[in-house]
C-alpha cells in the first residue's frame, strides 16, 4: 500500500526571520583568515553546525520536500512490463505489485538496463489548485516519462531527459515535471526511469520558483568554480615562473581535474558529448577519478623535489600511481562490481600512505603551519574517499559528503600555494634561490655580497647604491633586491647603514680628533644629518653621546 503525499501547504522557499546579526552563522566568514591551520578548523566547524537544527540551511530550503520514502519499485514480474505511458499501461501498472523504497532520503535501487517503474501518489488537501515541480536531484539519467490520470480521466504524460535548457547548454538539466492538482485532489504518479547508474539519488516535490532558483544557482556555482580555475592558473604559473618549482603546476593539474571529475557528475553528463554506448563514459566518474589519483601522485613526487628530499620504495611509488586506473576494470568488467571496495581500499590507502612518506618531515615538525599542511591535505584525501564510497554506491545520498570535497578543495590550493611560497623564504637549507628569470646559488651570491661589505667596504663610497653593487656581483637589482630580503631579512639600504654606523663607531673611537661631520663622511653618509638621524635610531644617542660614553667608560676602567 503506498504513503500519500499530503500538500497541505504552498511549497515555497524557507526564509530566515530576523536582522542579519540574528542568523546563527552571522558574521562567520568575515573572520576567516587564509592559513592551513584556519582552513582546518574551518572545516570542522563547518561539520559540526550541520549536525545543529537550524544553524545552516537545510536542502529542503532549496531542493523542496524529500518524498524518497514514500516511493514504491515496481517487483520483479514474469512476462511485459510495459514502457509507455497510456490509459492501457497506467491499469497495467496498478494491478501489479510494488515494494516500498527502503531508505529515508534516497531512492535505493540496483539499475536496471531496460528501465524501471517508480510509483508514488501525491494528494492536496488546499482549498485551490497547486502547482509544482517533481524534480529528480541527478543528472545521469538519460530519459525519464512521467504519467499519471486526472480527476477526468485523462492522461497526463511528461518527458524529461537529456534536454538542454538555457545557459549556453554547460549544464545538464535535473529531469522534473511539472505537475498541477486540483483542491481535494488525489493522484498516482508513475515514473519510467532510464538510468546509467544504480538509483542513489532523491525525488522532491518543489515549487517552480524554487526550481528556478536551482538553475540559477547550478549555474553560478559552474561560473564561481570556473573563475577559480582561471584564477588558479593565473596563480600557478606566475609562481612557476619565479620559482620553476613545478609542484606549483602539478597542485593546479590536481585543481582542474578534479573540477572536471565534479563537472561531469554534478555539471554535465559526457554522455550528452560522446553518446551512450560506451561503459567507461557512462561511469565517468570511474574515469577521472583514475585519472585524479594519479595527478595526486604527481603532486607527491614534485612535493619531494621541491623540499629535497628523498623519494623511498620509487618503484612502488610509481606502481601506487598507476594502480588508480584499475577503477577503469570496474565498469569494463561487472563482475568485477561486488570487489569494488577492496579497489577502494587499496588506492585510497595507497594514496595515504605515500602522503605521510612524501610528507614525513612535516609530520615530524613541530611547525603548527606545516603540520596544518599535511593535515589538510588528508582531511581533503578522507573526504574524496567519503565522496567515492557515495559514488560506489555504499551508503544513502548524503550532501555533505557528496559535496564538502568540492568546496574544500579551492580553499585548499589556494593555502597551498601560500604554504609553498612561505615554505621557500623559510628554509635556508635551499642552494638556489628562485628569481624572476633564472636561478642562482644563493650561498655563493650571499658570501661575494658579505665579501664587498667586511672586506672592500664599499659602503664607505657615498654614492654606492643597489644596481651598483648588483653590477660588481653580476647579477640583476631585483636579484639582490630579493637575496637581501630573503637571507638577510632586511632592505638594502637598512643593510648598509647597519655596516656604515658599525664603521662610524669605530672611526669614532679611534680618531677623536675629527668632528662628527667628518666621520660621517668617512663611513659613507652623504649628509650630517642623515648621519646623526641613523646613528640615533640604532644606537639610541648621537654620535658625541657615544663618544662621551664610551671614552668615559675607558678613564674609569
Amino acid at each position: 500500500m503506498s504513503k500519500i503525499i499530503n500538500l497541505d501547504k504552498k511549497i515555497l522557499p524557507r526564509r530566515f526571520s530576523g536582522t542579519p546579526n540574528s542568523l546563527p552563522c552571522h558574521g562567520f566568514l568575515s573572520k576567516l583568515v587564509l592559513s592551513m591551520h584556519t582552513l582546518n578548523r574551518v572545516l570542522f566547524s563547518l561539520a559540526f553546525l550541520l549536525l545543529l537544527e537550524g544553524c545552516l540551511w537545510k536542502p529542503e530550503v532549496f531542493y523542496g520536500r524529500n518524498i524518497s520514502r514514500d516511493v514504491e519499485f515496481l517487483a520483479p514480474v514474469k512476462g511485459i512490463v510495459p514502457t509507455t505511458c497510456d490509459h492501457n499501461s497506467i491499469q497495467k501498472l496498478k494491478q501489479m505489485h510494488w515494494v516500498q523504497n527502503q531508505s529515508e532520503d534516497s531512492l535505493r535501487s540496483q539499475r536496471n538496463p531496460k528501465g524501471q517503474w517508480l510509483h508514488f501518489q501525491i494528494s492536496n488537501q488546499l482549498p485551490t489548485a497547486m502547482n509544482f515541480n517533481v524534480l529528480i536531484q541527478w543528472i545521469n539519467i538519460p530519459s525519464a516519462e512521467m504519467c499519471s490520470e486526472n480527476q477526468k480521466g485523462e492522461i497526463e504524460d511528461t518527458y524529461s531527459g537529456y534536454v538542454w535548457e538555457n545557459w549556453l547548454g554547460v549544464m545538464s538539466p535535473f529531469p522534473h515535471f511539472q505537475v498541477t492538482l486540483e483542491s481535494e485532489e488525489s493522484r498516482d504518479f508513475y515514473i519510467y526511469l532510464l538510468s546509467n547508474e544504480n538509483l542513489n539519488f532523491p525525488i522532491r516535490t518543489i515549487s517552480n520558483s524554487s526550481y528556478r532558483f536551482i538553475v540559477l544557482f547550478r549555474f553560478l556555482t559552474f561560473l564561481f568554480f570556473l573563475m577559480m580555475g582561471i584564477v588558479s592558473i593565473g596563480w600557478a604559473v606566475s609562481e612557476f615562473i619565479k620559482s620553476k618549482e613545478k609542484v606549483y603546476i602539478s597542485i593546479l593539474l590536481h585543481f582542474l581535474l578534479f573540477f572536471l571529475l565534479v563537472y561531469s557528475v554534478h555539471g554535465k553528463e559526457l554522455v550528452t558529448l560522446f553518446g551512450n554506448g560506451n561503459n567507461i563514459i557512462r561511469h565517468s566518474y570511474y574515469l577521472f577519478l583514475s585519472i585524479n589519483h594519479f595527478v595526486f601522485f604527481l603532486y607527491l613526487y614534485y612535493f619531494v623535489k621541491f623540499t629535497n628530499e628523498t623519494l623511498e620504495h620509487p618503484k612502488l611509488f610509481w606502481m601506487c600511481a598507476f594502480a588508480g586506473f584499475l577503477y577503469l576494470l570496474i565498469p569494463v568488467f561487472t563482475k568485477l562490481y561486488d570487489y569494488r571496495i577492496f579497489f577502494v581500499l587499496t588506492i585510497f590507502g595507497s594514496a595515504a600512505y605515500f602522503l605521510r612518506q612524501t610528507h614525513i618531515s612535516l609530520v615530524e615538525n613541530k611547525n603548527k603551519e606545516e603540520r596544518s599542511y599535511i593535515f589538510g591535505w588528508a582531511m581533503f584525501l578522507f573526504l574524496v574517499f567519503l565522496k567515492t564510497l557515495f559514488h560506489f554506491d555504499f551508503y544513502p545520498y548524503q550532501a555533505f559528503f557528496i559535496y564538502a570535497s568540492v568546496f574544500y578543495l579551492p580553499f585548499l590550493t589556494a593555502g597551498s600555494f601560500l604554504f609553498l611560497r612561505n615554505y621557500e623564504k623559510r628554509d635556508k637549507n635551499k642552494t638556489r634561490f628562485r628569481t624572476v628569470t633564472n636561478r642562482i646559488d644563493t650561498k655563493d651570491l650571499k658570501l661575494k655580497l658579505e665579501s664587498l661589505l667586511e672586506s672592500e667596504k664599499v659602503y664607505l663610497n657615498e654614492n654606492c647604491n643597489e644596481e651598483w653593487i648588483a653590477n660588481l656581483l653580476n647579477v640583476s637589482y631585483h636579484q639582490l633586491s630579493e637575496l637581501i630580503n630573503v637571507e638577510f631579512n632586511l632592505n638594502f639600504p637598512t643593510l648598509l647603514n647597519l655596516y656604515r654606523i658599525k664603521e662610524a663607531k669605530k672611526i669614532l673611537l679611534e680618531k677623536p680628533e675629527l668632528n662628527v661631520a667628518e666621520v660621517g663622511k668617512m663611513a659613507g653618509f652623504g649628509s650630517r644629518s642623515a648621519f646623526y638621524l641613523e646613528f640615533k635610531k640604532q644606537s639610541g644617542v648621537n654620535p658625541n653621546q657615544f663618544r662621551k660614553a664610551t671614552s668615559h667608560s675607558k678613564k674609569d676602567k
